[in-house]
């Protein structure tokens, strides 16, 4: 086998990873992991390419416009209930997943070179989960953030949440985090300290 194939099953095998690691599949319709897989897949071939921070964000953006047009949610059936039939997954779904995919791919696994990896590393947004959307609200008050679940994220909040968080890296870290690692620290904070055996990722409010 070439090496060339053998680093694609690799890059394959990390990008499977990584959107199991969103813990977020059980949300979406049936065979939405492959697509998403895919469209993944498709972008990460690219990153080498980016230069510069607005090109990283274009790249993200059309990524959650695609995802909120092509990924539905599963329809959800209750035992005393009227079940909560399929739609357009958010932002806010796509956003994270994207976040935390690139986070392991990049920042984790130092894909796909150490050298590209350290440069956009700087690029990557911090992942919301519900945890952190809570605690960004409580901290900032004045940010009049109405949303309370993943799902409710639209591009706004997430843009708004985004801005938040260089806020708090500036006052609580001195500026000497990237997004992305505060991502990891804050997770680490507020599950961790309620839940300290938890193994896994949090499991979203969908």
């Amino acid at each position: 086998m070439k090496e060339q194939q053998i680093i694609k099953i690799k890059d394959k095998n990390i990008i499977d990873m990584a959107i199991t690691f969103t813990a977020m599949m059980r949300i979406f319709s049936e065979g939405s992991k492959s697509k998403i897989a895919t469209k993944i897949e498709e972008i990460f071939s690219t990153l080498e390419s980016i230069t510069d921070r607005k090109q990283y964000q274009a790249i993200h953006h059309s990524f959650c416009q695609w995802f909120t047009e092509e990924i539905y949610t599963a329809e959800k059936t209750f035992k005393n209930r009227k079940p909560k039939p399929s739609k357009n997954a958010s932002y806010g779904q796509a956003a994270k997943i994207f976040d935390i995919a690139i986070k392991v791919y990049v920042y984790y696994c130092n894909r796909p070179s150490v050298e590209v990896a350290q440069k956009l590393t700087t690029f990557l947004n911090g992942a919301i989960d519900v945890p952190i959307m809570k605690y960004l609200k409580s901290r900032y008050k004045e940010s009049q953030i109405t949303a309370t679940t993943i799902e409710q994220i639209d591009e706004k909040i997430y843009r708004k949440l985004q801005e938040i968080i260089e806020v708090d890296i500036k006052q609580s870290f001195n500026n000497n985090i990237y997004p992305v690692q505060y991502d990891d620290i804050k997770w680490h904070e507020l599950n961790r300290a309620q839940q300290p055996h938890a193994r896994d990722r949090a499991m979203p409010s969908p």
